[in-house]
């Protein structure tokens, strides 16, 4: 068992940082319920969890290819927002007059599965797809950058879908 969690992490990786290629879209494949699961951090005045995730629920239920939101599927589909306020002072490593405050971080959307691993005898939960947009805004504009990404990524996610599951 011991040697199985030396071999994990570094499979984990791989599967993490693969970019979108046949194989990881072969990971959407018999992709028909999953459960939907949306997580802000830190905490984002004018982002709403509840919001984006009955957005997600329209979109994917709309499809094609209509997907069934399901809350007890084993396949689980993540947005994650994790957006932080940082100031120009810090970026820039020393105060000007007039500096304002910056939203940076990330909109990421992942496909989390039950796979098997050779030499593990049960499933492992891994991110079979994903993909994610850079947040690169004044703080002010932030939030309203949120919807946007999240809708380009679902779309991308949809594409996928549709390539995976064929003609």
């Amino acid at each position: 068992m011991h040697a199985t969690r030396a071999i994990l992490p570094p499979l984990l990786a791989v599967l993490l940082l693969a970019p979108a290629t046949p194989a990881s879209v072969a990971g959407l494949g018999a992709l028909h319920r999953l459960a939907l699961e949306v997580v802000v951090t830190p905490d984002h005045p004018g982002v709403a969890a509840p919001e984006l995730a009955g957005r997600l629920d329209a979109v994917l239920r709309a499809g094609p290819p209509a997907l069934a939101v399901d809350p007890g599927s084993s396949d689980t589909l993540r947005l994650t927002v994790s957006i932080h306020q940082v100031s120009a002072t810090e970026l820039r490593g020393f105060y000007l007059p007039f500096s304002g405050r910056y939203g940076l971080g990330f909109v990421r959307l992942a496909v989390e599965r039950a796979v098997a691993v050779p030499g593990v005898v049960a499933p492992v939960r891994a991110i079979v797809w994903q993909a994610e947009r850079p947040v690169r805004v004044p703080w002010h504009r932030a939030a309203a950058a949120v919807a946007p990404l999240a809708d380009a990524l679902i779309a991308e996610f949809l594409e996928e879908c549709r390539r995976a599951s064929g003609p």
